[in-house]
């Protein structure tokens, strides 16, 4: 028999899952029309408004117990083929027994709108060979349509006589069973079974013919020996007179279902691990507004009153309105995430409504977390942020984002750090022209080798002013990849005005036409650090030779050793001093040397380190020992030429005075006497500067001058 589907027959649908059925049908490669299904509601009554239409086929949803709306849709629509929609498997015996054709259980993990649509094609295309021999219009279990329709179903289906052998099956169940069809015609239900697992079917069948359904669990032996658990439901067959005459059923395979279990239990078991590991609280709100279950004490530690199983909302959370709040709105379906301060603790909340089948909230599942070093840190970036003194920031290898800046950026670039999240390389357009390239080149580098970036570099504000940056990096890696580049750049303008500086001033000491040597002070020498070039020259030592030394390294024979020891007390103690004195070179050669001693007093007001200054003074010490030599010419000359007649006129004024001369006389004698004096005078100069002046011809080279003992 070939059947032709009119296509303008509709598809009825009564009670949930409306959306489903309409994805169903318009994958149907029969209708394949959504627009051709006609939903009604649940109750009765609803059925009114497609009274009178012809379905091609009935799609009714059938819940554990409540057959009666199923049985008004097939009083409504007699002569349609009518598919039960049922939540589980409990339903299924209770669809067959009120008269559906078919049975789709919802379940998780398939594509549910799929299996339906193939379940409507099959229903849809199957003729009813009953009516059309002028029968009734209940299919017969040997039918051709009937065949069809049970091999389209996911479980086994089969049916037993009333001494409990197979009379029929589909293909599901001889996949199953593992035996082909000549083999179930001739087997017993208790054929597939073993042990207890025998008894316990024996049993069932017992109970489905005496009280109308029965459902067990058992391990099926396949003809392989291999054991499938199975879950059989069962519903008697009776006659007109009521009489069962045999039981037909389903069969389910709980592989699928029992490792979803064993993974939901080990999914639970992970999750009530990590919840009792970790400062989470997980608990569900009942739709009365009464704690149902909690599970961690992290949050209940932080509650005044804890938080258990019973406690009403209003007094867990008596002191946190914000979280009354949440709750209200979740128990009417809002869901939300918020912070919530408890005890001292920041803890993030999930409230996630759970809706029922009939899409009311049947609870409300709150997850807390406590986040208090979370928020901490995060406090203290945000503090790190706004104080830094230093640009610190975080960014992707190539760039693509920076993660986080210091408000220092501003200060030093003179933008806003928002522009650096708009575009993470925009501070490059600052560097200086001439740094650019350099720079540029470096970063290229940085995204393979972060840990080696470090650059210095200009940087050019809006406004003009140049700021010399110090720019380094470090990569952050996460199970060996790289995932971020930390940095920081330091203003280091100062430091670099302060270099110039010092460099500037350290040519002004190497050039200086003084020499000048740095000392220690405090370890009892006043050693020399450090001396430029012309101490060293004058010193008649090679730098080297000098540094470690005290200022003794300058003494020789002819050294004024008291004044040499002042020098060197002055420079520990951090006093100035200044002294003219021989001091001799490093081959033993004398000079006349000017030191002049200074403390380099640091910004306590402590001497930190002494300076001392030395200058060759010889050809200045000399040309004031030629002054003196030109006195002392003069000197002898007065003493040679004046102090003979001096004398002789000193003798004869004294004759004259015996000879009682005048008042003129005396004043002559006084007179005298004071030519005497000064003449006395100018050979004391002349005795002083004998010395001197053979000290001088030593150090040119010649002979020293005589002492005036020599003379």
């Amino acid at each position: 028999m070939t059947l032709e589907t009119d296509p303008a027959r509709p598809i009825v649908h009564r009670g949930l899952d409306g959306e489903l059925v309409r994805e169903a049908v318009a994958e149907s490669t029969v209708v394949a029309d959504p627009e051709r299904v006609l939903s009604v509601g649940p109750e009765a009554g609803d059925l009114a408004s497609v009274a009178g239409t012809d379905p091609l086929v009935v799609v009714c949803r059938l819940s554990a117990g409540d057959t009666d709306g199923f049985a008004a849709v097939r009083e409504s629509f007699p002569d349609a083929p009518s598919l039960a929609l049922v939540a589980d498997d409990d339903a299924v015996g209770d669809a067959l027994a009120a008269g559906a054709t078919d049975v789709f259980v919802r379940r998780e993990g398939i594509d549910e709108a799929a299996v339906l649509a193939r379940r409507i094609d099959a229903l849809a295309t199957s003729p009813d060979e009953s009516t059309a021999a002028g029968g009734s219009a209940e299919p017969s279990l040997g039918s051709e349509s009937t065949g069809r329709l049970l091999d389209a179903i996911d479980d086994s289906f089969y049916a037993l006589d009333a001494d409990g052998s197979l009379v029929r099956w589909n293909e599901r169940f001889r996949d199953v069973t593992g035996y082909d069809d000549a083999e179930l015609a001739g087997m017993h239900a208790l054929d597939f079974f073993v042990g207890a697992d025998r008894d316990r079917v024996a049993d069932a069948i017992e109970t489905a013919l005496d009280r109308g359904s029965a459902t067990v669990e058992v391990e099926l032996v396949a003809k392989d020996g291999e054991t499938v658990p199975i879950e059989y439901t069962g519903a008697p067959v009776t006659d007109a007179d009521g009489t069962a005459t045999g039981i037909v059923g389903v069969g389910r395979n709980l592989r699928d279902r029992r490792e979803r279990e064993d993974r939901l239990v080990r999914l639970r078991q992970a999750v009530e691990t990590a919840v009792d590991g970790a400062p989470l609280t997980l608990f569900e709100i009942g739709p009365d507004g009464a704690v149902a279950t909690v599970r961690g004490d992290s949050l209940s530690r932080r509650l005044p009153g804890g938080l258990g199983s019973g406690d009403a909302v209003a007094d867990a959370f008596a002191d946190h309105p914000e979280m009354r709040r949440d709750i209200g709105a979740a128990l009417d379906g809002e869901a939300s995430c918020s912070l919530v301060e408890a005890g001292g603790a920041t803890f993030e909340t999930w409230l996630q409504p759970a809706l029922d089948e009939t899409g009311t909230v049947s609870r409300v599942i709150c997850l807390a977390l406590d986040v208090t070093e979370r928020e901490n840190r995060a406090a203290m970036l945000d503090q790190i942020r706004a104080n830094a003194g230093e640009v610190i920031w975080l960014s992707t290898p190539e760039k693509a984002s920076m993660d986080f800046v210091t408000d220092a950026y501003e200060d030093v670039w003179g933008r806003s750090p928002e522009t650096l999240y708009e575009d993470p390389v925009s501070f490059v357009e600052a560097i200086h022209p001439d740094d650019r390239e350099r720079v540029e080149a470096a970063l290229a580098e940085q995204r393979e080798a972060p840990d080696a970036y470090e650059e210095t570099y200009r940087v050019v504000r809006p406004d003009g002013e140049v700021r010399w940056v110090h720019d380094q990096s470090a990569g952050v890696y996460e199970d060996g990849e790289l995932t971020r580049i930390v940095g920081i750049a330091t203003d280091v303008t100062v430091r670099k005005r302060r270099e110039r500086e010092l460099r500037l001033k350290n040519r002004v000491v190497e050039t200086a036409p003084v020499g000048i040597a740095i000392h220690e002070t405090g370890d009892g020498n006043g050693s020399i650090s450090h001396v430029n070039e012309r101490f060293a020259a004058t010193a008649g030592r090679d730098r080297d030779a000098v540094t470690g030394e005290g200022l003794s390294v300058l003494g020789g024979d002819d050294t004024d050793a008291d004044r040499l020891r002042a020098l060197e007390a002055a420079v520990e103690s951090g006093a100035r001093g200044s002294e003219t004195l021989v001091c001799h070179r490093g081959d033993g050669t004398p000079f006349w040397g000017r030191i002049d001693v200074a403390p380099v007093v640091g910004p306590d007001g402590e001497a930190t380190h002494a300076v001392s200054f030395l200058q060759d003074v010889t050809e200045s010490k000399e040309h004031e020992q030629e002054i003196e030599r030109h006195l002392t010419e003069f000197g002898e000359v007065l003493a040679e030429d004046l102090g003979a007649p001096l004398r002789e006129a000193d003798r004869r004024l004294d004759a004259a005075l015996d000879g009682e001369s005048d008042e003129d006389l005396r004043r002559a004698k006084r007179a005298v006497e004071t030519a005497r004096s000064l003449v006395d005078d100018l050979e004391t100069v002349h005795s002083f500067s004998v010395e001197p002046r053979r000290l001088s011809e030593s150090i040119r080279g010649g002979t020293p001058a005589p002492t005036e003992g020599d003379e």
